[in-house]
C-alpha cells in the first residue's frame, strides 16, 4: 500500500503573534467574505473606521487586498481571531504610518460588535506594544483615531498613549494622533 501524505492546506495562515484569549494572523481568502459580513458591511462597527460608513463588498475586497497581509509578512492588518475557537472577531496590526512625516508604525483594531465591551482592543493593543518595540525595534508606535471615538480613546490610554494632534487624513478624515515612545513604554512595564 502505497500512500502519499495529505498535502498541506494552501492556506496556513502564519501566527503573528498571540495572548491569552487572541491570536494574531496573516489572512487568507475565506477571511475576506468574513471580514465583510462582521466588519466593513456594519454600520455601526464602521461608523468611526476609515472613511466613517460601511463598504460595499467589492470595495472591501480591494481594501483587504491592499491593506492586509497574506503571506510571511508580520506588519500590516491580519485577522484576530479568539481562542480557542478561531472564531475571527475583527482585525488588527501594525501599519506603515507617515501621519507625522516619519517611517513609523500605526497600532490598529477594528472589533466586531460581539467582541465590543471586553477588553480585547486593551489586550491586542498591548501585544502590539511588545511586537512594536521589541520584536521591529520601533522607537515610538502611533495610533490614529476619530476624536469621537471614545471607546477608541480610552483603550490609546489605557495603553499608556497620549494624544499629540490632530490631523486632516484625506482618506479618514480628522484623527487625533496618539503616541508612545519606546522609553515612555519601557519605564511604564517596569513601575
Amino acid at each position: 500500500m502505497d500512500r502519499k501524505p495529505t498535502p498541506a492546506s494552501e492556506e496556513q495562515p502564519l501566527v503573528i503573534l498571540t495572548t491569552p484569549r487572541l491570536t494574531l494572523r496573516t489572512t487568507t481568502e475565506h477571511d475576506i467574505s468574513i471580514l465583510q459580513d462582521l466588519i466593513f458591511g456594519d454600520g455601526d462597527v464602521m461608523r468611526f473606521a476609515f472613511a466613517g460608513a460601511p463598504m460595499a463588498r467589492e470595495a472591501a475586497e480591494d481594501f483587504v487586498r491592499k491593506f492586509f497581509t497574506f503571506g510571511g509578512s508580520l506588519t500590516g492588518m491580519a485577522i484576530l481571531t479568539e481562542k480557542p475557537t478561531g472564531e475571527v472577531i475583527g482585525f488588527a496590526g501594525l501599519s506603515p504610518c507617515d501621519a507625522l512625516g516619519a517611517d513609523d508604525f500605526e497600532l490598529g483594531f477594528v472589533l466586531a460588535r460581539r467582541a465590543w465591551g471586553r477588553g480585547i482592543a486593551t489586550e491586542i493593543g498591548e501585544a502590539q506594544l511588545v511586537f512594536g518595540f521589541d520584536q521591529l525595534k520601533c522607537s515610538r508606535l502611533l495610533g490614529l483615531v476619530d476624536p469621537r471615538n471614545a471607546p477608541s480613546i480610552h483603550a490609546l490610554e489605557k495603553l499608556g498613549m497620549h494624544r499629540l494632534r490632530t490631523i486632516a487624513d484625506p482618506k479618514r478624515g480628522s484623527r487625533d494622533v496618539y503616541v508612545i515612545e519606546a522609553r515612555e513604554w519601557r519605564r511604564r512595564r517596569a513601575e
